[in-house]
């Protein structure tokens, strides 16, 4: 058994890292698929390390960043990428640059390009593109050297499969590198009760156990050899000789290390245990102790084991793909921007919006503050945006959020439907509906914002749970034509999205002895930052913009 080394900080330069992360530092496969759970640094930490290994390794490729959308890209992905790496103590302007020609010093790609727009180009001349799965055609053509996606949970395996192809690059030049036409894909677990895509965990059956147990023990030899060079400089009497001794034989160890990683495939599965150092045990017991989904979501948020809840047991039963459209970007407007341009991400960018019509908002005051917006369009009800903010942030935010989003919007005026509470104290004024109101027509210095607000559901009374359950049964099953057809923005409305897909059914025995169906909202207790994608706060939300006076008579009338 070998003694364990110590290590002083002028030696190396230290960082952290879980065990996990440095397993994949050591193997690098040409094919990565990462299935792990929440806290395991799959973004900032193993994704960007793993993306700096490909760019130094094929100098002035075209390399893609997938995405479910081209907007995702440009105000998720991408700001994800930049935290990850400022750690890797990468600079903008030394390191990258994005929708902009690269500096002097960069070194050149092999691709020529006469825009620079929609590019992030890297020092060792490596161009990064979206390829944005709603919008393919951007990127048709263009062949890359490895593809990178993450939350790919999102991602429909169809329209993957069909970027495939664009993986072929130049052999001549890159053929030699073990990423050639690699794929590096991270994801927490999918859950294909919500409409998500588990075709990740299919890829485990491409994995050879036996040759990336082989590449790891050749990495431990390189590392080894590495680390003798190293400690061995540091000797006083040390001889040239040896030296050469060993990096000679570092050279053979690392040309086999090539080799023996060309069409290497490595899954991973793994829970938040693999970084318990970091998050701490006590973390891990907080966890089980307070999910609000007791052990079934510990043990798929935690452990990442497969959810198993069944649709028969969800509140939201006869929902289904139908009630979404992924199409809702007009990209004519975004792409001009490039990749640098999230702060242009307002109304002007939805496709389906009608400019001069009034807009309809459901708004929830619960532990989370949230709006739904929508416009009766023909036969269909488009959802088109949610909105919400978090503890400490109040209603004035929420209110000014709608306003930016919504500034090109022509005609200004909102109708509001709410929860009863929100009429609380309505004489004092200082009810939330009436503060909402104000937030939106007024800015933070009392100027008119143009808005005008029109308060629907003052005098409203309670509407029962089991009253929006069958509701939205007989809605979603689209059998009253007198009552709309929901379309949801399945992009802009991701939280509710995933707040109807996950709104758990539990039936009761009422106090009158019959029988009673209720929207289990334990989730609504879960930590703050938690809400907007695992409570049932922003389905209540749509309740108070659907479940409106006249289409229950409507509903009432038949039913």
């Amino acid at each position: 058994m070998r003694s364990k080394k110590q290590i002083d900080k002028e030696e190396l330069d230290i960082r952290y890292s879980n065990w996990v992360s440095m397993l994949i530092d050591l193997i690098k496969p040409k094919n990565l698929y990462f299935v792990g759970g929440r806290g395991t640094a799959k973004t900032t930490d193993i994704l960007v390390k793993r993306l700096i290994d490909v760019i130094y390794d094929m100098p002035g490729s075209t390399i893609f960043f997938v995405s479910d959308t081209y907007v995702n890209a440009t105000t998720n992905i991408i700001p994800e990428l930049i935290e990850g790496l400022k750690r890797q103590n990468f600079h903008y302007g030394i390191h990258y640059v994005i929708d902009e020609e690269p500096p002097a010093h960069f070194k050149k790609s092999t691709r020529h390009l006469f825009d620079y727009k929609h590019t992030m180009i890297f020092c060792t001349g490596v161009v990064a593109l979206v390829k944005s799965l709603d919008r393919q055609s951007m990127t048709a053509g263009i062949s890359g050297v490895h593809m990178f996606g993450d939350e790919v949970k999102f991602f429909d395996d169809k329209k993957i499969n069909k970027s495939i192809p664009t993986l072929r690059g130049d052999s001549i030049i890159y053929g030699d590198s073990p990423f050639f036409m690699g794929q590096t894909y991270f994801t927490d677990m999918p859950d294909t009760n919500q409409n998500q895509f588990d075709w990740i965990l299919k890829q485990e059956e491409k994995m050879d156990l036996k040759q990336i147990y082989a590449i790891f023990q050749t990495a431990l030899v390189i590392n080894q050899i590495q680390w003798d060079i190293l400690k061995y400089k540091k000797t006083p009497d040390f001889y040239e000789k040896d030296i050469n001794r060993l990096q000679k034989n570092l050279k053979i160890w690392q040309e086999r290390f090539k080799k023996i990683r060309y069409n290497s495939t490595m899954f991973c599965l793994v829970s938040s245990l693999v970084n318990v150092d970091i998050l701490t045990f006590e973390y891990i017991l907080n966890q089980q102790e307070t999910l609000a989904g007791g052990f079934e979501e510990f043990k798929t948020a935690i452990l990442s084991f497969k959810p198993s809840l069944a649709v028969g047991e969800k509140f939201y039963g006869k929902l289904g793909e139908r009630h979404f459209y992924n199409d809702g970007y007009d990209y004519d407007y975004y792409i001009p921007y490039g990749l640098s341009g999230a702060d242009q991400y307002t109304c002007k960018g939805l496709r389906y919006i009608k400019t001069n019509m009034p807009l309809e908002a459901g708004a929830d005051f619960g532990n989370m503050f949230s709006l739904v917006i929508g416009q009766p369009q023909d036969e269909h009800y488009r959802v088109l945006k949610s909105m919400f903010v978090l503890s400490p942030e109040w209603i004035d935010q929420l209110g000014a959020n709608f306003v930016n989003f919504f500034k090109d919007h022509n005609r200004k005026q909102l109708y509001l439907y709410y929860d009863r509470s929100g009429n609380n104290y309505n004489k004092q004024k200082k009810d939330n509906a009436s503060q909402l109101k104000k937030a939106i027509e007024r800015d933070k210095d009392g100027k008119p914002t143009g808005w005008v607000v029109m308060l629907m559901s003052v005098g409203q009374g309670n509407i029962p749970q089991g009253l929006e359950h069958d509701m939205m049964e007989v809605i979603l099953n689209e059998n009253n034509p007198n009552l709309p057809k929901i379309r949801i923005d399945q992009n802009e409305c991701k939280e509710l999205k995933a707040s109807m897909e996950l709104a758990p059914l539990q039936k009761t025995i009422g106090k009158d002895g019959n029988s009673k169906i209720i929207k289990v909202k334990t989730s609504e207790k879960k930590e703050v930052k938690r809400l907007p994608m695992e409570s049932t706060n922003m389905s209540d939300a749509l309740k108070y913009l659907i479940c409106r006076k006249n289409w229950i008579l409507i509903y009432r009338r038949k039913h």
